[in-house]
């Protein structure tokens, strides 16, 4: 009798002991590794593409301009990362609303507030979208559909992340993807693009547009940044020899080099990857700088994503306005910055943090408290 009351009661005991367990610290270096980020992609829209995009704002000088884009394949690839990490503390359903509880809300509200800003504000030479654009960037299809034209470069990582997370979703429902099985998946999903890029969609073959959809459009040659996380995650935790992390790092290199945009810079992404990798085997970084620069960087990475959905036309509006006044490029660069880092701000407390803590609410309810079977105690 005394074994049953322990078994049964053993629910509680479990149930203490968790809760009683401290929480893992939260490391500078992966806030550290999103600023770098972050700041690449800043750098790059506001030195180089915004000025070769829109007439009227004037080139720094080329020391200072940034062309090699890698920011935000570092972003995608930190958010593998971190979806190797969580996938297993829910179940799949769970866990897929969770992500897109923490993704949409933000970005709905960002497509149209930069909608309507450049309905009202946009100076000439930047374009002016439908309400068919509208739509199709709030359903995701702005990847996917030709006809839909992005309300916001920068905006192409959402779908992306949207679809990676889904596939995710599912293969963690299948309950079948794990040890072997899981790296067998990882390679077919970084080399099966590779080889259709290779023999059917190389310079001057003739591409059927379904094709061009499926692995464009679908942000399947975006895939390989999720995997480079994923990989860097299970090297991190045992389940990967280095060698094979090598060897699927430097396929991910080769599909970063050889997918488009053509433009993607694979030297400073490799680097970040080794960043990254840094990060995932000794993540306690107590450097000087570190310990110095704390809040700011908690600060600017906690509000991260806000900056990347609000950055870039918000950013080219108030640099074009400040350009046709007269003012020079060091002084718009850093408007743009300014403008970009508070209106990320905002996006972040006033949207993305309480739109996700109401959702979470329904998502994740909270547990009751198992009642205790013990049989009560005469008081005294």
């Amino acid at each position: 009798m005394v074994q049953a009351q322990e078994v049964v009661a053993s629910p509680v005991a479990a149930a203490e002991t968790e809760k009683a367990k401290p929480r893992k610290p939260r490391y500078i270096s992966w806030d550290a590794v999103r600023v770098v980020g972050i700041f690449a992609v800043l750098a790059f829209h506001a030195t180089l593409l915004a000025p070769l995009n829109l007439p009227g704002l004037d080139l720094p000088p080329e020391p200072l301009r940034m062309d090699f884009p890698f920011g935000a394949s570092v972003l995608i690839t930190v958010s593998g990362y971190f979806a190797a990490m969580t996938i297993g503390k829910h179940p799949s359903l769970r866990w897929w609303l969770r992500r897109l509880a923490r993704l949409l809300p933000a970005f709905w509200v960002a497509v149209v507030v930069i909608f309507v800003t450049t309905q009202l504000l946009a100076p000439e030479g930047l374009p002016r979208h439908t309400y068919g654009d509208l739509l199709g960037n709030l359903a995701l299809v702005h990847l996917l559909v030709p006809d839909v034209a992005y309300i916001d470069l920068a905006h192409w990582t959402v779908p992306v992340q949207v679809a990676g997370f889904t596939a995710i979703a599912l293969f963690a429902a299948s309950k079948r993807v794990r040890g072997t099985v899981a790296s067998a998946v990882m390679w077919a999903v970084l080399l099966v693009p590779l080889a259709i890029r290779y023999l059917f969609m190389g310079p001057g073959d003739v591409v059927p547009m379904w094709l061009s959809i499926a692995m464009d459009g679908t942000g399947l040659n975006r895939a390989h940044l999720l995997i480079a996380g994923f990989a860097i995650y299970r090297w991190s935790k045992k389940r990967m020899s280095f060698t094979q992390l090598y060897l699927m790092l430097i396929a991910v290199l080769m599909a970063h080099s050889m997918h488009p945009p053509a433009n993607d810079a694979v030297l400073p992404y490799a680097v970040a990857m080794v960043l990254i990798c840094v990060a995932a085997y000794a993540p306690a970084w107590n450097g000087r700088v570190f310990t110095a620069l704390e809040r700011p960087i908690r600060w600017l990475a906690g509000i991260s994503y806000g900056v990347y959905l609000m950055h870039y036309v918000m950013g080219t509006i108030v640099a074009r306005h400040l350009a046709d006044l007269g003012v020079p490029w060091w002084g718009w660069v850093p408007a743009w910055f300014a403008v970009a880092i508070l209106l990320g701000w905002a996006l972040t407390r006033l949207v993305e943090q309480p739109a996700f803590d109401l959702l979470n609410k329904w998502i994740t309810p909270k547990r009751q408290p198992v009642p205790s079977t013990e049989p009560a105690r005469p008081s005294v």
